[in-house]
């Protein structure tokens, strides 16, 4: 009888992680279908972005502005995959709700210390106040990895608070209720994606200002 039940148990534990895993296959997919058009659209505005402002186009603000969105975009979709694929190698070994809630946390961890690296790269290269010691090209590539940096940061947040609720119902559905600070994390993950927003909301403002007057840079 004992046998019986552990059986059964077990193949309903197969099943649901079968569920899930079907489902996180499916966004994947979803993520690497997108990637390519991403990826074209990168290249191609930042490579317009530098011919605007190597000619002193009128449109080189705007130009600038859509390719650290591009930059941006297409690392925010890249975050979010690679994060889904942690989590895949996390599940593998089919982890209590304890361990899930430990990985988590180190998730977390691993997103604020890459925020504030982002904060002092940006201090350090100045590319704002110093545009005219650098080339036009060196310009934009500095600006295009902070957004890379920043949409990853965002991406991952976001595929955290995704995983988050995947994670709560997985292991209600097993029955192991998970610890209450698991359910208090979407809003930590929601804040860490609104900074790094808002971060790169600045970054574009300020670096478009000064590629229309380099005055402008760093706003003074």
């Amino acid at each position: 009888m004992i046998v019986t039940l552990l059986m059964s148990a077990a193949a309903a534990n197969a099943s649901i992680y079968g569920d899930f895993s079907k489902a996180w296959d499916a966004r994947e997919h979803g993520y690497r279908s997108e990637r390519e058009a991403l990826d074209a659209q990168a290249k191609a505005t930042a490579d317009r972005a530098v011919e605007a402002l190597v000619t002193e186009a009128p449109t080189a603000p705007d130009d600038l502005e859509m390719a650290l969105t591009a930059a941006y975009a297409l690392s925010e979709l890249i975050g979010r995959g690679q994060t889904l694929s942690e989590l895949r190698v996390h599940m593998d070994s089919r982890p209590s709700a304890a361990l899930s809630e430990v990985w988590l946390q180190g998730k977390v961890d691993e997103v604020r210390r890459r925020s504030a690296d982002a904060d002092v790269i940006e201090a350090q290269i100045d590319v704002l106040k110093d545009r005219d010691s650098t080339s036009v090209a060196q310009w934009i590539a500095a600006l295009e990895r902070l957004s890379q940096i920043r949409g990853t940061l965002a991406g991952t947040s976001a595929e955290l608070e995704l995983i988050q609720q995947n994670l709560t119902s997985y292991y209600r559905a097993r029955n192991e209720d998970p610890a209450g600070s698991m359910a208090s994390m979407r809003q930590l993950f929601q804040a860490l994606g609104d900074a790094a927003r808002r971060s790169q909301a600045e970054l574009q403002k300020r670096s478009a200002e000064c590629a229309r007057d380099v005055e402008t840079c760093g706003g003074e």
